[in-house]
């Protein structure tokens, strides 16, 4: 659960918040902006999982079901959906987040422009090689 929530649901919520309370949402109404959606499947979906598999000593579901899942959102659909809304402050605090929390070591060993990697579609690139999917 400490992976969990240190590693993906916190530094999530913390980009969410911003983004909301910086009112960068094309849309306030809820659940009407892909992001709140895809962060939702991070807290809710996958994160019930993770506290499901993890209470009932289910290592299939603590990790297959939840961790990759979750790690495949966080990477892959909310840190590029964030990105979109090319805030300073939304970039600094991904940037910060990828570049110095030591939880996400594996990714700045992969590359040298993490921001435009995501964005051009190359750390699927790379993640697919270190992980042969």
């Amino acid at each position: 659960m400490n992976l969990y929530n240190e590693k993906f649901a916190r530094p999530a919520l913390k980009i969410i918040t911003l983004i909301k309370n910086k009112k960068l949402l094309k849309n306030p109404a809820s659940f009407s902006n892909k992001i709140e959606w895809t962060f939702w499947e991070l807290w809710h979906h996958e994160g019930r999982r993770a506290r499901h598999g993890a209470s009932m000593m289910g290592p299939d579901y603590t990790w297959w079901h939840e961790m990759y899942e979750v790690a495949k959102h966080f990477y892959f659909k909310f840190i590029p959906e964030a990105l979109e809304y090319n805030d300073p402050d939304v970039n600094a605090n991904i940037t910060k987040l990828l570049k110095t929390d030591p939880m996400h070591n594996w990714l700045r060993k992969q590359t040298k422009d993490l921001k435009g990697d995501i964005r051009s579609g190359k750390i699927q690139e790379i993640y697919k090689k270190l992980f042969k999917r």
